[in-house]
C-alpha cells in the first residue's frame, strides 16, 4: 500500500499537498478530542478511586436533612443546621463525634447535581447574628467548553444562531476555559416566635460573572462582569401563605415539587450549559408573588412579573409604514431599559404532589403588547398568552422521569428568549407568533454518579403578511433570513459525581455534558436546510460548605 501511495503522490503532487493539509487539520482535531477524552477519563478514574481518609465522609444523623423532596414538616428546620459564632470558655473534652464513633454507620454526602444552589429548606451551616441566621454559599470552578462550530459566547450557548457550514464560523470549532459560572450567594433567615402571624422572614442574593464582557476581556486578565442572578425577600404568614418580592425565576419555570421561589426548587435539568436546554421554559425577572400551600399535596401561586415585549435582533421584517416607530417600542437586544411596556405579565401556577414519587403542575401567563405610530392618534394592543405542563415521576428512588411541554402565542420571551413575541401587519397591527416547546428526560443515580439524558426543542410557526408594496413582512416567509428558525432541537447527556467532600469543608464536584444541536430555518439558503453543532462541557467546582 505504501508503494502504491508513493506512485499516486508522484502523479498527483499538487493534490497530495492539499490532502496533507487537510489531514494535518483532522489530526489536530483528533488530538484535541483525545486530550479531552483522556482528561475526562482521568477525572472519572479519580472519582471512582476508593477514598481512605475519614475526613471526606460525614455522618447523616438525620437523612431527611438532605431530602428536599419530602414535605416541609418532615424536613430539618433551619435551627438544626446552625453554627453559632460566639466566644465561650473552653469546655471539657467530649465524646467522639458521630463521624468517628466506632459503631456509627458512615454515609457519603450527596450534592445537588444541578447548577442552582439553594432551596426553600436551608442546607448549609449558618452564622448566628442575633436572632437571624446568615449563610454564605455558592461555588468556584472552571468550565471547559468545546463546540464544533464557533457560535461564540461563554458558558451559555446561543441556540438560535448556530452557524451554517457555508460560513467561516460554521467551519471552525470553539475551545475555551471559563470561570464565569462561579457563583456567590448570601442568605438570611429569621424565624419569629409563635404568637406572631408573621412566622419567618428570609432574604437571598445570588451573583455570578456572566455579565456583559468587554471586547478584550479574554486577551489579558479575563475580568468578567459581576452579574445579579437573584435578589428577593420572602415573608411566611402562618404555615400556609407566603409573599415574595424581588428578582427570581419566573413562575412559568416548572418546579420539581411544591411551588417555591428558591432557585434549587425548579426542574432545570443537570445541564452544565448556563442556558440549560433548548425548549426549557424559564426566565429570571423582577416580580411580586403570593403562594398558598394548604397541604404538602397541593400548592398554588400567582405573580405579577416585569414585562418586556421583544422581537429579537433582525428577526422580524417590519412594515414600511412605521419601522422606526416599532423598533423604538420593542426590544431588539440592545434597548436596555427603554421599552415602554404596557402592564406586568400576570402568571399563575398550580402543583399537585399526591405522593413523593409523583408530581404534576401547570402554569399560564397573560401578556399585553402595546405600541403607537405616527400620527400617534391611537394605540395598537394585542393579548398574548402561554401555558405549560410539567410531569415528574419516579419508578424507583434512584431515578426520575421528566416530561414538560408548553404552547403559547406571544410566548417567545419565556422560552429562553429564542423566539420573537410578535410580528406586524402593513397597518402596524400586532400578530403574536405561536410556539410549541418540550423537554423529556430521565435522571438515574448509579453508585456515586448521577446520569441524565434529555431530548428538548422548540417549534416556531411562521407568521407572514404582505406589505403595501406586496412584499413579504413578518417571520418565516419565502426567502426570509436563515435566522427565522422553524425548529431548534437538542439531544443531551449529562454525568455528575462528587469527587470529595464533607459537610464541614464543602465538596469537589465534576459535571459533564454532551449535546447534539440542530436548527432548521423556514427558508434554507444555498442548499443547506439546517445548521448543526456538537457541544461538550466539563466543569470542576468547589462547593462552599
Amino acid at each position: 500500500m505504501r508503494v502504491i501511495w508513493r506512485v499516486l503522490c508522484t502523479k498527483h503532487g499538487t493534490k497530495t499537498q492539499e490532502l496533507k493539509s487537510q489531514e494535518k487539520g483532522k489530526a489536530m482535531q483528533r488530538a484535541i478530542h483525545a486530550f479531552l477524552v483522556v482528561l475526562t477519563g482521568s477525572a472519572i478514574c479519580w472519582a471512582q478511586a476508593p477514598i481512605n481518609s475519614p475526613s471526606i465522609q460525614a455522618v447523616q444523623e438525620n437523612p431527611i436533612a438532605d431530602d428536599t423532596t419530602k414535605p416541609p414538616d418532615e424536613q430539618q428546620s433551619p435551627s438544626e443546621a446552625t453554627t453559632v459564632v460566639t466566644s465561650a470558655p473552653a469546655q471539657a473534652p467530649q465524646a467522639p463525634t458521630p463521624a468517628t464513633a466506632p459503631n456509627q454507620q458512615v454515609q457519603t454526602v450527596r450534592e445537588r447535581p444541578q447548577q442552582e444552589i439553594t432551596g426553600r429548606q436551608p442546607m448549609l451551616p449558618a452564622i448566628q447574628i442575633g436572632p437571624a441566621q446568615l449563610r454564605v454559599g455558592g461555588y468556584a470552578g472552571l468550565t471547559g467548553i468545546y463546540r464544533s462550530t464557533n457560535s461564540g459566547g461563554g458558558t451559555g450557548t446561543n441556540f438560535a444562531t448556530t452557524p451554517f457550514r457555508d460560513t467561516v464560523q460554521g467551519n471552525v470549532n470553539e475551545t475555551r476555559l471559563s470561570a464565569q459560572a462561579s457563583r456567590l450567594s448570601l442568605r438570611v433567615d429569621d424565624e419569629l416566635p409563635e404568637p406572631n402571624k408573621l412566622r419567618r422572614l428570609a432574604g437571598y442574593f445570588e451573583m455570578d460573572f456572566g455579565g456583559v464582557a468587554p471586547g478584550s476581556v479574554a486577551v489579558t486578565s479575563s475580568s468578567f462582569t459581576f452579574r445579579l442572578r437573584h435578589a428577593f425577600m420572602t415573608a411566611d404568614y402562618g404555615d400556609t401563605f407566603s409573599l415574595a418580592a424581588g428578582q427570581a425565576f419566573s413562575l412559568m419555570t416548572p418546579p420539581d415539587g411544591q411551588i417555591s421561589i428558591w432557585p434549587a426548587d425548579y426542574e432545570l435539568s443537570q445541564a452544565v450549559d448556563t442556558n440549560y436546554l433548548v425548549g426549557l421554559v424559564w426566565a429570571r425577572v423582577p416580580q411580586f408573588r403570593a403562594t398558598w400551600r394548604p397541604s404538602t399535596r397541593f400548592s398554588w401561586a400567582a405573580s405579577l412579573e416585569n414585562p418586556e415585549q421583544q422581537i429579537g435582533s433582525n428577526l422580524v421584517t417590519l412594515p414600511q409604514c412605521c419601522a422606526i416607530d416599532l423598533d423604538a417600542q420593542y426590544n431588539t437586544g440592545t434597548d436596555e431599559l427603554r421599552i415602554p411596556n404596557f402592564m406586568p405579565d400576570v402568571v399563575t401556577r398550580v402543583a399537585f404532589d399526591p405522593v413523593e414519587s409523583f408530581h404534576l403542575d401547570a402554569g399560564a401567563v397573560l401578556r399585553v403588547f402595546r405600541h403607537t405610530v405616527q400620527p400617534f392618534l391611537e394605540d395598537f394592543r394585542k393579548t398574548g398568552f402561554g401555558a405549560g405542563v410539567n410531569l415528574r415521576f419516579n419508578l424507583a428512588e434512584s431515578n426520575k422521569f421528566i416530561v414538560q411541554g408548553s404552547f403559547g402565542s406571544g410566548f417567545g420571551r419565556y422560552i429562553g428568549g429564542l423566539v420573537p413575541d410578535v410580528v406586524f401587519r402593513s397597518d402596524s397591527s400586532i400578530s403574536p407568533i405561536r410556539t410549541w416547546s418540550w423537554v423529556g428526560g430521565i435522571e438515574q443515580e448509579v453508585s456515586k454518579w448521577t446520569f441524565g439524558g434529555y431530548y428538548s426543542g422548540v417549534y416556531i410557526h411562521r407568521n407572514v403578511a404582505l406589505d403595501t408594496d406586496r412584499s413579504f413582512i413578518g417571520y418565516g416567509f419565502p426567502n426570509s433570513s436563515n435566522s427565522n428558525n422553524r425548529l431548534i432541537h437538542e439531544a443531551t447527556v449529562t454525568a455528575t459525581v462528587k469527587i470529595w467532600g464533607t459537610e464541614e469543608r464543602g465538596s469537589i464536584q465534576l459535571s459533564l455534558q454532551g449535546s447534539g444541536l440542530q436548527r432548521k430555518p423556514w427558508a434554507p439558503e444555498g442548499g443547506l436546510d439546517s445548521a448543526k453543532a456538537g457541544l461538550f462541557f466539563a466543569q470542576i467546582r468547589y462547593n462552599l460548605p
